[in-house]
């Protein structure tokens, strides 16, 4: 009886121990799975062209390592009428590419605030046909009634896609961090490869609350897939946060497969806009586990002969698990 009683507090401890850390790693180490969709369909103008359909779906482990997978489908102005057929030169090529991601980030902490962000990612994956750019459009034109396209005949001719992107962001608090109502996003990155290779900075303001659970909204082509989660879930948190953004970012592009074709293959092209302009708004909202976003971008002209500038709109849904 004596042995027993003396042992009784310590087997008590042990289970308090191992409960709590059980706790905390489910409160601070969730799993997570986002799809990102962009389509010029979900713009006011409505129309099909261009960088006109972009997916992506991502996956974050709770050790900053992630995964994803992407398409991408441009076109040129007219996809309908009999021109499109054979598209001119002066107007953007059909393309589609399709690829691979991995990569791994990490969110730094300097003085006790977290809000240095990097990120490192792979991409691999094809450009041509056996992307299937015409397949996916076609087939989606076909459920919703739409005109399909006539000229992806003349789509660039299949390659290898290889790409390596590094992003960094910085997080402002703009009215404290006891408030977190107001924040600045600033970021930059660099891409390298095949696909793209260019140099981006940027910048997004948000206003809402709970601002402290996101790094703000990415765009498909001009992120990398990281998504740091330890902040959606835990003590503290609350279940329910949300915030408007607006955002802008210049691009310096030295290459583009949309614009400028295929590396070792003959293709179509069009003449590249060294610079590119970016401006966006967009709403985000988190409840639980769950999160849903929309953002609307407008775009300078990416060739010489663009008509004008391209309106793009985007949703992303994110869930823990």
């Amino acid at each position: 009886m004596t042995i027993r009683s003396n042992l009784t507090p310590f087997f008590l401890l042990g289970c308090s121990v191992v409960g709590t850390a059980w706790v905390h790693a489910e409160e601070v180490l969730p799993w997570s799975v986002s799809v990102t969709e962009e389509n010029d369909k979900f713009t006011p103008g409505n129309k099909d062209r261009y960088y006109t359909q972009g997916l992506k779906v991502a996956i974050n482990r709770p050790d900053d390592i992630f995964f994803s997978i992407a398409q991408e489908i441009n076109t040129p102005s007219d996809t309908v009428n009999p021109p499109s057929v054979l598209p001119p030169y002066t107007d953007l090529p059909y393309s589609g590419a399709l690829y691979l991601g991995a990569g791994f980030g990490r969110v730094f902490e300097r003085g006790g605030r977290r809000d240095v962000f990097f990120a490192l990612e792979a991409k691999l994956g094809v450009i041509g046909p056996s992307a299937g750019g015409e397949t996916v459009q076609n087939k989606f034109h076909q459920l919703i009634g739409t005109a399909q396209a006539v000229g992806w005949g003349t789509q660039l001719p299949d390659e290898i896609l290889m790409n390596v992107d590094v992003e960094l962001r910085r997080r402002f608090d703009l009215d404290g961090p006891e408030s977190d109502h107001w924040d600045l996003i600033a970021r930059s990155g660099l891409m390298l490869g095949t696909m793209r290779t260019q140099f981006l900075l940027g910048g997004q303001l948000r206003r809402g609350d709970g601002l402290n659970r996101s790094w703000g909204q990415t765009f498909l082509r001009h992120s990398t897939s990281y998504d740091p989660v330890a902040n959606l879930r835990g003590a503290g948190q609350a279940r329910t946060s949300y915030w408007f953004f607006a955002d802008g970012q210049v691009e310096v592009v030295a290459r583009n497969y949309a614009t400028d074709g295929t590396n070792f293959r003959d293709s179509q092209a069009v003449s590249r806009e060294p610079i590119v302009l970016q401006t966006s708004v967009g709403f985000s909202y988190q409840h639980a586990d769950w999160s849903l976003s929309y953002y609307l971008a407008a775009r300078t002209r990416e060739f010489e002969m663009q008509d004008g500038m391209h309106l793009i709109g985007g949703l992303k849904a994110q869930l823990l698990y």
